[in-house]
């Protein structure tokens, strides 16, 4: 999942270049509350080193990236982030809290059927499997990689690779924008000095009064 998920980020970056974004409107992208994202990270990590706690982590991850696109709504590819976590999330409940893997895929992928049966955090899948085509059936024979994935993980890569594809092009556009405002405040500013202030009409009539003597 992992080596998926950064190749669709980079592949979706690359796009976001060739389609006029750059590497600094990139860096400027505003996003909210990061650290809720780190939090999700650090759940689904942590349900994979710590037996027990799969359940905890996946409920975990998926409230907490639920909340990150809320709060950042604007930005590309969260909807199908947060379809990808929304949908494992519920396959891992379904199944007891770990993750049914397709053993015809892993041997596809190159993946020992015995390190499945090992895993505390998957299981071989079988007839009794609920949701089973959501579950890990897509082999992926990466180079000293190779995985199985599922369309929840097909889903996150999608929403990383769209961010990566779409969010650059979008922040150039928008700091362009900026500079055009701020270039035409800065020439209008500059073409129209300020006028000479109007005299008081009243005070001018007074002043052009002979004085009366007594």
């Amino acid at each position: 999942m992992f080596v998926l998920l950064v190749l669709a980020l980079i592949g979706g970056v690359t796009v976001g270049l060739i389609r006029g974004g750059t590497p600094d409107a990139l860096v400027r992208i505003y996003v909210a509350r990061p650290w809720m994202f780190a939090t999700a990270f650090a759940a689904l990590v942590l349900g994979r080193v710590i037996p027990g706690v799969q359940v905890a982590a996946w409920v975990t991850a998926m409230v907490t990236v639920a909340l990150f696109a809320a709060a950042n709504s604007r930005l590309p590819g969260l909807g199908l982030l947060l379809a990808g976590i929304t949908l494992n999330t519920v396959v891992v409940l379904a199944n007891g809290g770990r993750m049914p893997v397709s053993l015809s895929g892993a041997e596809r992928a190159g993946i020992a059927v015995s390190e499945v049966w090992a895993s505390s955090q998957y299981t071989p899948g079988d007839t009794a499997t609920v949701l089973r085509p959501a579950t890990d059936v897509i082999p992926l024979a990466f180079p000293n990689a190779p995985a199985v994935v599922s369309i929840g993980d097909v889903l996150i890569a999608a929403g990383a690779g769209l961010f990566g594809a779409v969010a650059p092009v979008r922040a150039r556009r928008t700091l362009e924008a900026r500079r055009v405002r701020v270039t035409r405040s800065i020439t209008s500013g500059a073409a129209s000095p300020t006028p000479p202030t109007d005299p008081d009409p009243v005070a001018a009539i007074a002043a052009a009064r002979p004085t009366e003597r007594p």
